[in-house]
């Protein structure tokens, strides 16, 4: 077994032996489409305009359950041939009569490190707010001073970073958001303000690609970890991928032990990939009471420098 692989596996069975909670941030089945969401440095360095949205309806079947929505893009900068790389990103999520929202902006410098790997830095400054909906609480009591009957907001600023050391067919990326801990308020009046801090969330992401005898199939294990350092939740993902000419094909699971199994599927022809996974959660939920989710994705070439300028190959579908 080569160092890289032993690399991979060593992370993976480090993450399992971690406890397995519920945290604040967002999860996306397709976490591996939407690497800048989690990390800065996640952009991809391919002389390509890269578009990608993700929508997560979670806890089928319930009232009022959460919904997801991010939209984000990223290319690389016209400058010192191709080591800088900018994007930005939109979220909004609705859970019960709470609605939370956040726009950023990723800057993100490369160099060389080692022979065949690039070290990536990323930063990440943006706005997040929250906004309580009084006017929808159904209360048995009308005029109870217990419940607000307005729409309450509060915003405040957002600070993220991270790294990312990635090679030809690997990846490994460290990253941490809210790293000012955001503290919002909203309401007004005395009695009636309502306070949060948002406590900063660190991600470790590292994925392979494994390309067998059959030169159009290939294996994709990857590993996502979130933890505030007192909720965790790994997901391990594997996707087996039929590439040839302009179509590109996938399928494969993720487990996220103690949470949840997704089966994934999906594809790209063209530059475009669609992909959909339905989360089945091994709790008390239930299997029908699952998460669908969807991922849209859009590359299209905006080669500032040349092509073939370097070797370096996307990480962005492993």
């Amino acid at each position: 077994m080569s160092a890289k692989y032993k690399l991979f596996f060593a992370v993976v069975i480090l993450c399992l032996s971690s406890s397995v909670k519920a945290q604040y941030d967002i999860h996306f089945a397709h976490f591996w489409a939407v690497k800048p969401f989690y990390n800065p440095a996640g952009m991809s360095w391919n002389g390509q305009l890269n578009v990608a949205g993700a929508l997560s309806m979670q806890m089928a079947g319930y009232r009022r359950a959460p919904v997801s929505m991010y939209l984000g893009a990223d290319t690389e900068l016209p400058f010192d041939r191709g080591r800088h790389s900018g994007g930005a990103g939109l979220f909004n999520e609705t859970i019960g009569l709470f609605t939370n929202r956040r726009m950023f902006f990723n800057y993100g410098y490369r160099f060389h490190l080692g022979r065949k790997g690039w070290l990536n830095i990323g930063l990440q400054g943006g706005v997040m707010s929250m906004e309580f909906d009084g006017t929808r609480i159904d209360a048995e009591t009308s005029g109870d001073p217990a419940f607000p009957t307005s729409r309450e907001r509060g915003s405040t600023g957002d600070l993220g970073a991270g790294l990312m050391y990635s090679g030809n067919e690997w990846y490994l990326g460290l990253s941490a958001q809210h790293l000012n801990i955001p503290h919002i308020e909203f309401g007004k009046g005395v009695g009636k303000r309502s306070e949060m801090d948002i406590k900063t969330t660190f991600y470790m992401n590292s994925g392979y690609n494994i390309q067998l005898k059959n030169p159009f199939i290939s294996l994709q294990p990857c590993i996502l970890v979130q933890s505030d350092l007192d909720f965790f939740r790994t997901d391990l993902s594997a996707r087996a991928t039929y590439e040839y000419d302009s179509f590109l094909f996938y399928g494969g699971l993720t487990w996220s032990p103690g949470v949840s199994i997704a089966v994934l599927a999906g594809g790209r022809y063209k530059g475009v990939l669609i992909g959909y996974a339905y989360e089945l959660y091994t709790g008390d939920i239930g299997y029908l009471n699952g998460s669908h989710d969807l991922v849209v994705s859009w590359q299209t070439d905006i080669d500032f420098f040349g092509k073939g300028r370097n070797a370096h190959k996307s990480v962005r579908y492993l």
